[in-house]
């Protein structure tokens, strides 16, 4: 079977960054499973994966735009170092989650904390950065409504995807 709108997904991959930098950290590729066309994972990618069928391997080469999308400004932002609570410990670099104003849970970075003030970046950490993406496709099925539903979920619970709208 080959991959289509309405595909179930599942393939390993491996994202690098530049000649040292890859991810995930270790370096060893991840297992993914998700529905395609639901925006859960980079436009660009589901593009690449389109007619491929199981054991096909690729490489692609992203933009930001084709990945994660560049950096917007307005994501960065401060926050009172009271919305963290009194045992919390705010460090440059942790990742933080919330919900946004629709009850999605979002991640964040803090990026510096000064005082009384925290700044946060609610950017995707590989927002604004080119990708090579190298991936098996590991399984292909159609999708099944119970997927389906899954996706819709898994894509509100994890924060993940560029065009993520309801």
């Amino acid at each position: 079977m080959k991959i289509g709108k309405d595909s179930f997904v599942t393939i390993d991959y491996l994202i690098r960054l530049g000649e040292e930098e890859t991810f995930p950290p270790d370096g060893r590729p991840e297992e993914i499973s998700f529905c395609m066309g639901w925006g859960v994972m980079p436009p660009g990618l589901e593009e690449a994966l389109v007619g491929l069928q199981k054991a096909d391997r690729k490489v692609v080469h992203l933009t930001p735009e084709e990945a994660y999308g560049e950096i917007d400004p307005e994501l960065v932002m401060e926050v009172s170092r009271e919305d963290f609570g009194p045992d919390t410990e705010v460090r440059p670099g942790l990742v933080f989650e919330t919900e946004d104003e629709d009850g999605h849970l979002v991640h964040f970075v803090v990026k510096e904390v000064t005082g009384e003030t925290v700044v946060i970046d609610l950017n995707h950490p590989l927002a604004g950065r080119e990708l090579d993406i190298a991936f098996t496709v590991k399984g292909v099925r159609k999708a099944t409504p119970e997927d389906m539903e899954e996706c819709t979920c898994q894509e509100c619970q994890t924060g993940e995807g560029s065009s993520h709208h309801h």
